[in-house]
């Protein structure tokens, strides 16, 4: 039933269905007078590379659903999403040709974008899909906006050369492209030596997952403005970001080498939630105070090898491709102990012990606990004892209790 990396014929039949259904129904509304119009989810960047995130769905207006912020939250469940859709990403100096998953998802990497360290702005472009299959366009190819070629701005509506380079005057055809959608995105840069990644599903937000119906409640029938955050987590979470406070007490600095200016730390929101949640997700971090970072979700659909995806197998894939983006980054860790957090930190603790610069748990109350998995002990009791030696470990029943744990292993000043 779980994603388990098994392939199966069966679930192979049924993931083809759902592709042929969604393209079905996209045609029909494309009839009605909807098009495809991209969600931006984000992403995050080293120096080298840029991983941009986003969602193709048929819509019937602009924007990225804002709508929805006050609206219940099972109409955020009811997309038409759009496979095979292509669409043009660019980043920087880094632009390709990519095209939607079978569940209209964008998921792609950029080479040599040219940022600086910091926030900037990648922009996803859909275009006309029966233009890029008539000139028999691949993924990876590059398109010219005519500005570049010096034939003028792009207009909202406006249209791509396909050129062999940039050099080259001559035109192969044209693509026409709707406007696009910008998501920003997070440079971290080469210097950096800290971040953080923080679950949000009873870590950040009150949810008591995986307890279906009180889920259900939540995702379902309440507005976004209405959710509640969990007490004094915000502080908890702007203070790591903004002072890296476990790395003051471990005697390190926040900022660049070379006495360069610091920096506030990257953060990553990674939970186990469906992506069709990140609008609202965004606007509730806006409203709660929460840092500004990347949301790495993932999607209930079936795949080849499971009807319905590991939320623990995510959430260990996110994390190693963390590392393996950015190898260079030590990240503090902080979940809660009502789901598998404790076991899936602990265990990255111990095959990346030089990645991981502290676990930082909040302890959810016996109520809580109940609510979340049925019984009153965290069933992730005890996976923190075996954490390499030398990773603080912080717990508390909020982010006031995490943050003064977490103060008490500080460094006090000298007595003058």
């Amino acid at each position: 039933m779980i994603d388990n990396e098994t392939p199966s014929l069966a679930l192979s039949v049924a993931a083809s269905l759902d592709e042929a259904t969604s393209r079905g129904l996209a045609g029909l509304l494309g009839w009605a007078g909807f098009y495809p119009g991209i969600v931006g989810f984000g992403g995050y960047a080293s120096e080298k590379t840029a991983r941009v995130m986003a969602r193709v769905i048929m819509e019937d207006r602009g924007g990225e659903r804002s709508w929805l912020n006050q609206r219940r939250g099972w109409r955020q469940f009811f997309d038409a999403q759009v496979p095979g859709q292509p669409v043009v990403v660019t980043f920087g100096q880094a632009q390709t040709l990519a095209f939607s998953d079978r569940g209209g998802y964008i998921d792609i990497d950029l080479e040599g974008h040219g940022l600086a360290p910091g926030w900037h702005t990648a922009s996803i472009q859909p275009l006309n899909a029966c233009d890029v299959a008539k000139l028999g366009l691949q993924e990876g190819e590059k398109l010219f906006h005519l500005s570049q070629l010096g034939q003028g701005e792009l207009s909202a509506g406006g249209e791509l050369f396909r050129v062999h380079s940039a050099d080259d005057d001559r035109v192969l055809g044209r693509v026409r492209a709707a406007k696009s959608v910008d998501v920003s995105l997070r440079v971290i840069g080469n210097d950096e030596e800290f971040g953080v990644v923080s679950d949000i599903d009873d870590t950040i937000i009150v949810s008591m997952i995986p307890r279906l119906l009180t889920a259900a409640k939540h995702a379902l029938m309440e507005r976004v403005s209405q959710r509640e955050a969990v007490p004094g987590m915000a502080r908890f979470l702007r203070k790591l970001s903004r002072r890296g406070m476990p790395i003051v007490a471990r005697g390190k600095d926040t900022g660049g080498r070379g006495g360069a200016r610091p920096r506030e730390l990257s953060v990553m929101y990674l939970s186990t939630g469906p992506w069709n949640l990140v609008p609202g997700l965004r606007e509730f971090l806006r409203r709660a105070d929460y840092p500004m970072g990347a949301l790495l979700m993932t999607d209930f659909g079936p795949s080849n090898t499971g009807w319905f995806r590991s939320g623990m197998e995510h959430k260990r894939r996110e994390l190693r491709r963390l590392r393996q983006t950015f190898p260079h980054i030590q990240w503090i860790l902080v979940g809660d102990d009502g789901q598998h957090d404790p076991e899936i930190y602990a265990e990255f603790a111990r095959e990346f012990p030089h990645n991981v610069a502290g676990i930082a748990i909040r302890s959810l109350s016996q109520i809580e606990q109940l609510m979340a998995h049925g019984t009153f002990e965290a069933i992730s009791s005890g996976a923190l004892d075996d954490v390499p030696a030398g990773i603080p470990r912080w717990c508390g029943e909020d982010g006031d209790a995490l943050r003064r744990a977490v103060a008490a292993e500080q460094p006090q000043p000298p007595t003058p």
